[in-house]
C-alpha cells in the first residue's frame, strides 16, 4: 500500500474513533443527571417520604378509610414540602415576612384538608396539628365551641289556683301539689302519695306516708 492510502486510512480511523468519542459522551450527559438534578430527585423523593408518613399518621388519627380522601391531603403535604423549600431558600438572606410566608403555606394545607374531612374530623386534626407541623408556625384555628349539656328539665306549674279562704293550691306536671294556706303552712303531696306539711310559725315538719 503507497504511502497516500496509509494517510487516508489513518484519517479515517481517528475520525471513526472521534466520532464513537462524541456520541458515548452525549449518552452519558442524557443519561447521568448533573448534580442539581440530582438534588432536585433527592428533594423530591424526601417530600413524598414526609407526605407519606404524615398523611398515614393523618388517617389514622381521623380514622379516614377513603382512598381520594387520603389521597388528597397526602398531595397537600407533598406541595407543602416543596413550597416550604421555596420560602426557604427566598427567605434564606432576609428573614422578614420569613414565619408570614410559613403560616401562608400551613393555612393552605389546612384548607386542603378541611375541604375532604367532616367537621368532627377537622377538630381532631387541629387538635394534633403541632405533631404534624413539627414546630412550624400556623394560624390557630377558633376554638371548638363545646355545647354545655342539658339539664334535666325539671317539673313544670300546670296549674295555680287562688282557692277560697285564701289558699294557693299548685300543681306540678310530675303530680306534685303545694298547698299554701293564707297563714303559711305548707302541704306537698308527692306523687307516690307521701305527704309533707311545714309549719309556718315554729317550721316543724310532718311526714306522712
Amino acid at each position: 500500500m503507497n504511502k497516500s492510502l496509509l494517510l487516508i486510512s489513518a484519517a479515517a480511523t481517528l475520525t471513526m474513533a472521534s466520532c464513537n468519542q462524541d456520541k458515548q459522551a452525549a449518552v452519558d450527559a442524557a443519561t447521568t443527571p448533573s448534580a442539581d438534578t440530582a438534588v432536585v430527585v433527592n428533594d423530591d423523593m424526601d417530600y413524598r417520604a414526609d407526605a407519606d408518613r404524615t398523611v398515614t399518621q393523618i388517617a389514622n388519627d381521623l380514622e379516614l378509610d377513603d382512598t381520594t380522601t387520603v389521597s388528597t391531603i397526602g398531595r397537600g403535604y407533598y406541595d407543602r414540602g416543596r413550597r416550604f423549600a421555596e420560602v426557604n431558600n427566598q427567605y434564606r438572606t432576609d428573614t422578614t415576612g420569613f414565619y408570614a410566608a410559613q403560616r401562608a403555606v400551613n393555612d393552605e394545607t389546612d384548607n386542603t384538608v378541611k375541604g375532604v374531612v367532616t367537621e368532627d374530623q377537622y377538630g381532631v386534626y387541629t387538635e394534633n396539628r403541632g405533631t404534624y407541623y413539627a414546630g412550624t408556625p400556623y394560624t390557630p384555628a377558633p376554638a371548638r365551641r363545646v355545647a354545655a349539656p342539658a339539664k334535666p328539665a325539671g317539673p313544670t306549674i300546670v296549674k295555680r289556683e287562688k282557692r277560697f279562704g285564701g289558699d294557693t293550691k299548685i300543681t306540678y306536671s310530675n303530680g306534685k301539689v303545694i298547698k299554701i294556706d293564707k297563714d303559711g303552712d305548707t302541704k306537698v303531696e308527692y306523687p307516690d302519695g307521701t305527704k309533707v306539711k311545714t309549719d309556718a310559725d315554729d317550721g316543724k315538719v310532718k311526714v306522712k306516708d
